[in-house]
């Protein structure tokens, strides 16, 4: 699966991430079959990204 280079640190919105970010959380959600709702894009408490997920069973 393709990575990234940049620094997501400091992104409050899931559609700012890097397209094969995106693209490696739901593919995590496909096969841990459950959605993610947060995303944590740094050390501090308050660098969370909160999202709806597309994900349906």
């Amino acid at each position: 699966m393709p990575g990234w280079k940049c620094d997501i640190r400091g992104i409050t919105k899931y559609e700012d991430l890097p397209e094969a970010c995106r693209n490696y959380i739901e593919a995590i959600e496909e096969e841990i079959e459950a959605p993610i709702t947060m995303v944590s894009n740094g050390p501090g408490r308050h660098e969370i990204i909160h999202r709806e997920s597309s994900y349906s069973k």
